[in-house]
């Protein structure tokens, strides 16, 4: 006779206990937590020389040519998560730590405790700005090509003695009565006027204007005797107009690209010779380049982009040791001459000597 098959009783089953369930639960939670660190990854390249969105990302109003041949310019850009300007789960934490594509850092590092998304946001977009002007200038430099400059009063410091007399966008053009194009200029006038007040030339609504501007002890440590307590930014007179579209991208670290795109397109030929060169590093108005973050994620998105060259800063060098994808080469440059070299090199198909190489 066959064995009639019997339910299996569920009394004996093993269940969760509740303080597995407990235990688990916890664990999630856990993983969900935000952490304190950012991420850094890989973010896109985008050429300088050629178009995003449609539009032209950099055009110069005055340039002997606009077509670069068909060569490229990457700057290139790090996907950056976490507070302030998002959040980091603990899960994320620790993908991000055997990923060897991605870095992570402490937040109090980069940013300090206090910092809100939306100063983030304006203080990367007031650097692209000031990459755009530097780069401008650089490159005029570069080629020695004149170029006017001043300084501007951009805001107030707190209980600024000045505030009654000067005015944001008021442009200093003497101190003293000697003309005034840099920082140092005024504050050494400033300093030779205390504690009296210092005679200021500016220019305002298109109208030179003399004022008399209080000065104030400055605070110990701040290099200077007296100052008037206004933050000034650097304003230019280019011959050529620069215009560069770009959008939810900041920051400083692509104006040597910028250099070498106005380079491009202010002298004949294409620079390129048709080869495909990425790079980072911010500029100075005298052409010097300097040191950047996440650039081992920025080499691994130009190699990802199909650069086969890559311009790094030179202070930037040992940060790249064993991080340098196969297919691409990446060389140190320390000043817009040497990266204009490189480029100028590459693109005739030249060997370059003399120019170190990281990784």
């Amino acid at each position: 006779m066959p064995a009639v098959p019997r339910a299996r009783s569920r009394r004996g089953a093993a269940r969760p206990s509740v303080s597995a369930w407990i235990a688990a639960a916890s664990a999630a939670t856990a993983l969900a937590l935000p952490a304190p660190y950012l991420l850094e990854g890989p973010g896109p390249a985008i050429d300088v020389l050629g178009e995003a969105d449609g539009h032209p990302v950099l055009t110069v109003d005055g340039a002997s040519r606009a077509d670069p041949g068909e060569g490229a310019l990457d700057m290139t850009t790090v996907m950056v998560s976490g507070p302030p300007t998002g959040s980091t789960s603990v899960l994320e934490l620790a993908s991000a730590l055997v990923d060897p594509r991605r870095d992570t850092t402490p937040r109090e590092l980069v940013y300090p405790t206090g910092v809100s998304a939306d100063q983030v946001s304006e203080s990367n977009a007031g650097a692209m700005t000031a990459s755009q002007d530097l780069a401008t200038a650089a490159a005029l430099h570069e080629l020695g090509r004149d170029y006017g400059r001043g300084l501007a009063v951009r805001e107030f410091a707190p209980d600024s003695p000045a505030r009654d007399v000067l005015r944001a966008g008021d442009e200093v053009l003497a101190a003293g009565g000697t003309p005034v194009d840099d920082v140092a200029a005024l504050r050494s006038a400033v300093d030779a006027a205390g504690p009296g007040p210092v005679a200021l030339r500016v220019l305002r609504d298109g109208v030179e204007t003399d004022v008399e501007v209080p000065v104030r002890a400055a605070p110990e440590g701040a290099g200077q005797a007296w100052q008037i307590g206004v933050f000034l930014e650097t304003v230019y007179d280019f011959p050529v107009d620069v215009e560069i579209s770009l959008e939810d991208i900041g920051g400083p670290s692509a104006g040597t690209m910028f250099a070498l795109a106005v380079l491009e397109r202010l002298t004949p030929g294409a620079m390129t010779g048709g080869a495909h060169i990425a790079g980072t590093g911010t500029i100075t108005e005298e052409g010097q380049v300097g040191p950047i973050g996440g650039i081992a994620q920025k080499v691994r998105g130009a190699a990802d982009a199909g650069a086969a060259v890559f311009l790094a800063p030179a202070a930037n060098c040992a940060d790249l040791d064993g991080r340098v994808p196969e297919g691409i080469a990446v060389y140190a440059v320390d000043t817009l001459t040497t990266a204009r070299g490189v480029v100028e090199a590459v693109g005739r198909g030249e060997t370059l000597d003399g120019v170190p190489t990281c990784g």
